[in-house]
């Protein structure tokens, strides 16, 4: 079989596109520091003006304190700035937006020009609902070769007869991470095997999904989706996943079926805690995501579920299991 032609350029594309319509860098994971486990996300992003409102830039800063059962959440944004992230590979990468008001929500990611794939990430915010004060300080550096999602790192979002638009979007899987988070004056030393998206291009407004990031400790990863479709409990659905393995990644079709139990929302979005994810070709595998925490949401605007969660199940016969993360926006 001809190999798929790749259109994501490393460490070219790691830099900021300053043509397209969209972009971020977006940061999630399993931290841990001993026994205790945390998940977290870290994001930034620009979107330019579309239907009637400006272009802005914003951040999403979250922690999960597994063991409590805590969520600590923060959606900043601002007017868009034009210098938000460097474009230029000869110089060293940046992504960042400064605290917009006293909550925070601040967010800076930045890298050497000759390594820009070993990232220093610092963010802060205040919790929405309680004013607790959340502090990232974390270098992640990536270990090998990235996942392609769609298998090339592009995909078509239109179809003829309007002009192609497209959206471009890899994983780097592989990011070991360590430092420091703090909650209010706690502080404590974290590690772990994180994972950053980045994807710019065409994201059309209005768009809805499910999805699933694996890493199985067979060493293969995996990021699973389904779009615009609204999920039912116990209704199998088509899916799709990029399967990362021994550095070479393919688009597969999947099958995935939401499970109870369902956490509710304050503001009245119904999320589903468990997914199973079903592949036959080119391996049969069976593999269940669960959320560690019921209450992972970001509750502004349309609202989205992005929490820490684990897998378990089996991959061509053999029992698999790994850090996970589970992602709703529907």
């Amino acid at each position: 079989m001809a190999s798929q032609k790749i259109w994501i350029q490393l460490p070219q594309d790691h830099y900021a596109h300053p043509d397209q319509p969209t972009e971020w860098w977006w940061n999630i994971g399993t931290l841990t520091a001993g026994d205790r486990v945390f998940g977290f996300e870290i994001t930034v992003n620009a979107r330019a003006a579309q239907d009637g409102a400006p272009a802005i830039n914003f951040t999403e800063i979250m922690l999960t304190d597994v063991a409590s059962g805590a969520h600590y959440q923060r959606t900043a944004g601002t007017l868009f700035s034009p210098d938000w992230a460097e474009s230029d590979p000869t110089k060293p990468w940046y992504a960042k937006m400064p605290a917009p008001d006293g909550n925070g929500g601040a967010v800076s990611m930045t890298a050497p020009a000759d390594n820009p794939l070993s990232m220093s990430v610092q963010a802060s915010c205040k919790d929405e609902a309680t004013g607790t004060t959340i502090a990232f300080d974390l270098q992640l550096d990536q270990q090998g070769p990235p996942l392609y999602v769609f298998g090339s790192g592009r995909e078509n979002t239109t179809e003829p007869p309007a002009p192609p638009a497209y959206n471009y979007y890899y994983s780097l899987t592989r990011l070991q991470a360590s430092g420091t988070l703090s909650i209010d004056a706690e502080t404590v030393a974290v590690e772990g095997t994180t994972w950053m998206d980045h994807e710019y291009g065409a994201f059309p407004a209005g768009t809805d999904w499910c999805l699933q990031d694996m890493q199985l400790d067979n060493g293969v990863h995996l990021s699973n989706f389904a779009a615009n479709t609204t999920p039912v409990l116990d209704r199998e659905m088509a899916s799709k996943a990029t399967l990362l393995i021994d550095g070479v990644s393919t688009f597969v079709d999947t099958r995935t079926t939401p499970r109870a139990p369902t956490w509710l929302s304050p503001n009245g979005k119904l999320y589903f805690l468990i997914w199973d994810v079903e592949i036959t070709d080119p391996v049969v595998a069976s593999l269940r995501v669960t959320s560690l925490v019921a209450a992972q949401d970001f509750p502004a605007g349309p609202g989205v579920y992005e929490g820490v969660a684990r897998v378990v199940g089996s991959w061509d016969g053999q029992p698999v299991a790994g850090t996970a993360w589970n992602e709703q926006r529907i």
